[in-house]
């Protein structure tokens, strides 16, 4: 990510608009591998690429309070 920490969010927001108001990806992103990390502990993998590509979309999922976007 260009900017890491903490955004906080004015409204119910995607993983993609988080991403965006985080500065996008630097070079070296893994943009296939990104995970949410839900405040229970629980891990939901994001594949950029095949968001952008329309592929699977429904992984462009709404931000929950507490939850962290690690891009390896």
């Amino acid at each position: 990510m260009q900017k890491s920490g903490e955004f906080p969010l004015a409204g119910p927001t995607t993983v993609l608009q988080a991403l965006a108001l985080a500065g996008g990806f630097k070079d070296f992103a893994k943009t296939e591998s990104i995970v949410i990390v839900r405040k229970n502990q629980a891990v939901v993998p994001v594949n950029y690429k095949r968001i952008a590509d329309g592929k699977e979309v429904s992984q462009n999922v709404f931000l929950s309070p507490g939850d962290t976007i690690l891009v390896p």
